[in-house]
């Protein structure tokens, strides 16, 4: 034979929902503002560093960007060629 029982269930009312959106949502805002603590953390400049070696970072910087950029070109450039056969 099969009983069933009667479990009591939990009535969910239109504060409960608004109190645990507003919980969620000071979740939400609370971990915004740690990422955003934590990427200003990530990209902000060294306090160490001197004006030649912030000069010569950015120069480094600008080769290695350049440098992707003429290789990203050179690699589509024999991709068309290969298809242009």
């Amino acid at each position: 034979m099969n009983t069933t029982q009667d479990t009591p269930k939990k009535e969910i009312t239109l504060e409960m929902i608004c109190q645990q959106k507003a919980e969620k949502l000071s979740e939400i805002r609370a971990s915004k503002q740690r990422m955003t603590e934590q990427a200003r953390e990530l990209f902000k400049p060294s306090e160490s560093m001197k004006s030649a070696n912030a000069l010569m970072s950015n120069f480094s910087s600008g080769v290695a960007i350049f440098n992707g950029v003429m290789t990203g070109f050179k690699i589509i450039k024999r991709i068309r060629n290969i298809f242009r056969r």
